[in-house]
């Protein structure tokens, strides 16, 4: 065991890169685990729509959490930014599509919606109720 751990002080002194490489960007693989929200040994560095990037204040890894506080990433603080503005990034993107495919179906229904009123199924008065109600989507 003395032969291992000497082996590493011996590579660290001999490579001054090393420490540099470890604080690289280095994700490690995870198994989403629920925690506790990092309230004692965690700094929160940044959030995002419940999620949380977290580094720990002694061995200065980090970590992703999501809304419901479960680890959903670990590894280095730089590794970890990186990930975390994927998460924005892509939410961002999904809210955009998922907003737009909403409107698409508002006007859809509204379109629907007037032929049912050209035919008489609906009177003018239930058209301009369920219309107010569809204009809220677009």
């Amino acid at each position: 065991m003395l032969d291992d751990y000497s082996f590493f002080l011996k590579l660290i002194s001999e490579n001054g890169n090393f420490l540099e490489l470890l604080n690289k960007e280095i994700s490690m693989p995870n198994i989403p685990f629920p925690t506790m929200g990092g309230k004692v040994m965690w700094n929160t560095i940044a959030e995002y729509n419940g999620w949380k990037l977290q580094q720990n204040m002694i061995t200065q890894h980090a970590r992703i959490l999501d809304a419901n506080d479960i680890r959903r990433a670990w590894g280095t603080i730089s590794a970890m930014e990186k990930a975390m503005k994927r998460i924005a990034k892509s939410a961002e993107t999904y809210g955009a599509q998922d907003s737009s495919q909403s409107r698409m179906n508002a006007m859809e229904e509204l379109k629907k919606l007037k032929e049912l009123l050209d035919i008489g199924a609906i009177n003018k008065e239930e058209f301009e109720q369920k219309k107010a109600e569809l204009m809220k989507k677009i």
